[in-house]
């Protein structure tokens, strides 16, 4: 007989055969997939934090590499961290913008970035959340919501008006930004939305198929744009995104952009892969300028 047709137990005349009806069997496999469905889960949501942020400790690039006066800023983070970042003010009639990265990397892979803000004359903002760069601590979902919070209130004690502040998420900072426009509605900034996705979960079921229906039990409802944007309208929406993007896929942030029905939107197709922001600057500035509003003398 196949070992799918008989089953061993040991009892008191020691090891004997039992044979199995199909229906035991169909039972006994079912307890333990589901046995090892509960583990998977359970472990997946233990480990969560894990499976979603690769920081990189230390700093060996900042702005001040470019010849930039910049003030380095550390605010308060969750159980006792302080959080770092860098703060380069801009003209008081120009938007100030707050830097969120996503969830690898640190603020090194944001100079690109900050150093084209500070090219059109904007003020900028950005931080490494807990565990990243030279932030204390270790980042949670919760945590790196908080961590933005803590830099939008830097930014309001320097007196900054509120419509003055744009909030920009990359890759997971889409997710964190959408996150602090749902804590923060009283605040209706414009929301630059660049290489991001609809949900945590939307994300996790594509670069991680293994986790299947899991991911949305595992991640539930963290980082839900799509809903946010629905009941917390911005200002403005600029979403930029790349069809060659190998890392969040292209129609993750297109659903975003077109599911959103609030005030007016600009939308930029990228160049290239997930990190490739030095080949893209032109579209990041024409975006940017468009999106914004910007005019030069």
């Amino acid at each position: 007989m196949g070992i799918f047709s008989q089953g061993f137990y040991l009892g008191r005349g020691g090891m004997t055969a039992k044979k199995l009806s199909p229906k035991k069997l169909v039972g006994r496999l079912a307890a333990v997939l589901l046995g090892f469905f509960i583990i998977l889960l359970a472990a997946g949501y233990f480990f969560r934090e894990r499976l979603v942020f690769y920081p990189a400790k230390g700093l060996n690039l900042t702005v001040a590499n470019a010849g930039w006066d910049f003030e380095e800023v550390w605010l308060p983070g969750t159980g006792g961290a302080r959080i770092n970042g860098w703060y380069l003010p801009g003209p008081p009639d120009r938007y100030t913008v707050l830097l969120l990265h996503g969830n690898s990397g640190n603020l090194e892979n944001m100079i690109g970035r900050v150093m084209t803000y500070h090219r059109l004359k904007l003020g900028v903002l950005a931080i490494d959340y807990q565990g990243f760069g030279l932030s204390e601590g270790e980042s949670t979902l919760e945590s790196a919501v908080l961590n933005s919070r803590a830099a939008l209130d830097f930014l309001l004690r320097k007196n900054i008006p509120p419509e003055m502040i744009a909030v920009h998420g990359f890759s997971l900072g889409g997710g964190v930004a959408g996150q602090l426009v749902a804590q923060t509605p009283e605040v209706r900034r414009p929301l630059i939305m660049d290489s991001t996705f609809t949900s945590l979960a939307a994300a996790g079921r594509d670069q991680r198929a293994f986790l299947g229906p899991l991911a949305g039990l595992i991640l539930g409802q963290a980082y839900d744009s799509e809903k946010v944007l629905r009941i917390y309208r911005p200002e403005v929406l600029i979403s930029l995104h790349s069809p060659q993007d190998e890392v969040v896929p292209y129609f993750l942030g297109r659903e975003l952009f077109d599911s959103y029905q609030g005030g007016p939107k600009f939308w930029t197709d990228l160049r290239g892969g997930h990190n490739d922001y030095i080949i893209n600057q032109d579209l990041y500035e024409n975006a940017l300028i468009q999106g914004l509003g910007l005019t030069f003398n």
